[in-house]
């Protein structure tokens, strides 16, 4: 019994260490969290642009660049995009529109769609909870569908549905709107009215929405990788997946001779999490978010994404970072103690050095920048501690100025003489951001037109307050970060972290203020259970607002729109308008009265056929 108890024991133990590797590879080491929820830009076509939401800085917009809470999407005259948020989530707009992404965790997204057309896809069954909202109403998708949502120029809100099926909020309640059904909504944010008539007929919208979800259906790539992981329809067209006996199947790019991963793209600052990679490569998204990267003879670089069934996090970029050359001080200029910044590609099971979420930044909770660890450990030899190192090509590197300004154009390789005085980086990486380094791409920001104006109040779960409401500001961020690398390299003006509160924004008490989004008002709280509320859309045209009191929209003269006594109808001629929640007008013998003749019409003031949901 007891050898056999011995024998058990140790089966166990070997089970357990050969699923070790696949462990350490799953993205769930013990140092690091699930993260912010972060968008992909998927598709670009035309002028898009995207104004920061920590920073108000406008940048034009870039296939593959990563977008966070608060952060605003716009698509000029002829222009549309896409935004991918998990694998089955895609969300389209179309020209002169304008979205913004007010509250986006993991799995939980809410897009605020202030003028234009959109179409929200759930491709395929998903785990999110998504909600767009309007200046008048909420849209909830109930399962997998095709969501098709215009805000015109007059403020007026129209949902067809497609496929699926929705529940439409607002502030007197909710119902649902079903496949083959469009929604009319009109009057004020405080009590809006709906009409219900046929699905408008399909046009050119429609149909490159439906060209664009073919090509997204067909591929194959979903069948290799953790349904954890998305973006990988853009690999089917751009490489080829082989079997390693080491790794299984994994994923091969076709690339000229000389290629390396990291090499072709720029370092960005993004909010919350710090320096992440934007890849140039069209397929650039879940190769350098997730898994990890090797050289295989007769295959070349290889990206292996991962066990299936574990568990994976987006991570800003999966490298390890190194610093030589120019060490005596800390230089202000660029805010490195380096002269010179690498990285190398994370091969399997090598383990990953996080510098970025709450741990890093604890100041997006209670303003103070919590945890300043930086461990720079300088005798090393960079070749034993990465497999890659040893690859041609598989070392990159930029002087610091360029890294800090996004100039990709200059990444070289890094030869064996500076990888030998070359000293490692874990944890926060100590290079202080700039203005520059909040663009996405090189090219300049086209204006905006002035045909319509964006709404700036919603109504939705996120519209007053949301965790946009306490992100840090990019001063801030950049003043923490002056302050770690001075502490890191030794500065004069080094001792002690700077909290938020110490950029001179005090509370009535004296206290340091809380640091809120753009626009945001500090102190507002969402509702308890995270009810709907009616709010607005923050740091958008100069801080203007409009609040959740008002009685309306306002008319062309910028006055609140009258409102009747009888809760938003106009002079009393409803035409068969009613509020969400409500069962509809009724005659004497309580039966709802809907004119039948009239309910395709698309008509605003029509005598029949309009309803409410």
């Amino acid at each position: 019994m007891t050898m056999y108890r011995f024998l058990t024991a140790a089966l166990v133990m070997l089970a357990g260490a050969a699923q070790l590797p696949a462990q350490a590879a799953s993205d769930l080491d013990d140092d690091d969290r699930p993260g912010r929820g972060v968008a992909r830009i998927s598709l670009i076509n035309g002028d898009v642009s995207v104004k920061r939401g920590d920073s108000d800085d406008m940048t034009a917009a870039a296939i593959n660049a990563p977008l966070v809470a608060a952060d605003h999407l716009y698509a000029g005259a002829g222009s549309r995009a896409e935004l991918q948020f998990d694998s089955a989530s895609f969300v389209r707009l179309a020209a002169n529109g304008e979205l913004g992404l007010a509250e986006l965790e993991q799995n939980r997204y809410t897009i605020q769609l202030a003028r234009g057309l959109m179409t929200l896809r759930v491709l395929r069954e998903r785990r999110a909870d998504i909600e767009v909202s309007t200046p008048s109403i909420a849209i909830r998708p109930l399962r997998e569908g095709i969501y098709r949502i215009e805000v015109r120029d007059d403020g007026n809100t129209e949902v067809t549905v497609r496929s699926g099926e929705t529940e439409i909020l607002s502030p007197q309640g909710s119902e649902k709107l079903r496949r083959g059904r469009t929604l009319l909504v009109r009057g004020a944010t405080s009590s809006p009215q709906f009409k219900e008539v046929n699905d408008i007929p399909e046009d050119d919208w429609d149909r490159w929405n439906e060209r664009r979800d073919k090509g997204l259906l067909r591929s194959r790539s979903h069948q290799y990788v953790s349904s954890d992981i998305y973006g990988v329809e853009d690999l089917d067209a751009h490489g080829r997946w082989v079997n390693v006996p080491r790794y299984g199947y994994v994923w091969t790019p076709y690339v000229a001779a000389g290629w390396a991963p990291y090499r072709q793209g720029r370092w960005a600052w993004i909010d919350w999490y710090g320096w992440s990679w934007v890849s140039y490569d069209p397929w650039g998204w879940a190769p350098y978010h997730y898994g990890r990267w090797f050289n295989e003879p007769g295959f070349g670089w290889c990206w292996w994404p991962g066990a299936r069934t574990s568990r994976h996090w987006w991570r800003p970029a999966l490298v390890g970072f190194f610093g030589w050359g120019g060490n005596s001080g800390f230089r202000v200029d660029v805010g490195f103690g380096f002269g010179n910044v690498g990285w190398i590609p994370l091969a399997p099971y090598e383990r990953f050095h996080p510098w970025y979420g709450r741990r890093f930044y604890g100041g997006y909770r209670n303003n103070t920048y919590i945890d300043n660890s930086v461990r720079i450990v300088n005798s090393v030899n960079i070749t034993n501690v990465y497999r890659n190192a040893r690859v041609r090509n598989g070392v990159s590197g930029l002087d610091a100025g360029d890294f800090v300004g996004g100039r990709g154009n200059r990444v070289r390789s890094v030869g064996d003489t500076e990888l030998r005085s070359a000293a490692s980086i874990e944890g926060r990486v100590p290079i202080v951001p700039d203005r520059q380094s909040l663009r996405l791409a090189d090219r300049e920001v086209a204006p905006r037109g002035n045909n319509g104006r964006g709404e700036t109040r919603f109504f939705g779960r996120a519209a007053n307050a949301n965790t946009e409401a306490t992100r840090a500001s990019f001063d801030d961020q950049r003043r923490g970060m002056e302050q770690v690398a001075r502490r890191t390299f030794g500065d004069s003006d080094g001792g002690g972290v700077r909290t938020s509160g110490d950029s001179g924004r005090r509370s009535a008490e004296g206290g340091d203020a809380a640091v809120t989004a753009p626009g945001r008002r500090g102190g507002e709280d969402r509702r308890s259970g995270g009810e709907p509320t009616a709010g607005t859309f923050t740091g958008r045209r100069g801080g203007e607002e409009g609040t959740s009191n008002e009685s309306g929209r306002r008319n062309a003269g910028g006055e609140p729109a009258a409102v009747s006594p009888d809760g938003g109808r106009r002079g009393g001629d409803d035409n068969g308008w009613r509020r969400v929640g409500e069962s509809g007008r009724r005659s004497s013998g309580s039966e709802r009265t809907v004119a039948p003749s009239d309910s395709g019409r698309r008509g605003g003031d029509d005598n029949g056929g309009w309803r409410g949901v």
